[in-house]
C-alpha cells in the first residue's frame, strides 16, 4: 500500500488524511462491461458500463473497504509495485488512489 497522512492547513486547522493507493486490473468482459480487480485485495472488485464509471466505482469500493478496514483495526495489506504484478494482455492497470476519511464523513 502507498500510503501518506498529510497535515493540511486549511484556516488555521491542521487535518490528517489517509490516502492509499492500490493498483487495479481493468478489463473489458464479452458484454462490454468493465470489470476491476484488485490483486492486492482479496474480495474487491466493481464494474461499470464505461471506463469512466469502472474507475469511479473503483475508487468508491476501495475508500469504502479500507475506511472499514481502518474502523476495524485490521491491518492494511502491501500494494504491490507496478513491476510487479503480472498484467495479462488486453488488461490495464490502473493506480486508485483515495482519502478514506473522505468515505467516513459521507
Amino acid at each position: 500500500m502507498l500510503s501518506s497522512n498529510y497535515l493540511i492547513h486549511t484556516k488555521g486547522e491542521v487535518m490528517r488524511m489517509a490516502v492509499y493507493s492500490y493498483y487495479s486490473l481493468i478489463e473489458k468482459d464479452e458484454d462490454g462491461a468493465f470489470i476491476v480487480t484488485f490483486p492486492d485485495l482479496d474480495n474487491v472488485f466493481t464494474d461499470g458500463s464505461t471506463l469512466k464509471e469502472a474507475v469511479e466505482m473503483a475508487e468508491d469500493v476501495l475508500g469504502l473497504m479500507l475506511g472499514y478496514a481502518e474502523d476495524q483495526g485490521e491491518t492494511l495489506p502491501t500494494a504491490s509495485k507496478a513491476g510487479d504484478i503480472l498484467v495479462p494482455e488486453g488488461v490495464s492497470l490502473v493506480l486508485i488512489t483515495v482519502d478514506t476519511d473522505k468515505y467516513k464523513e459521507s
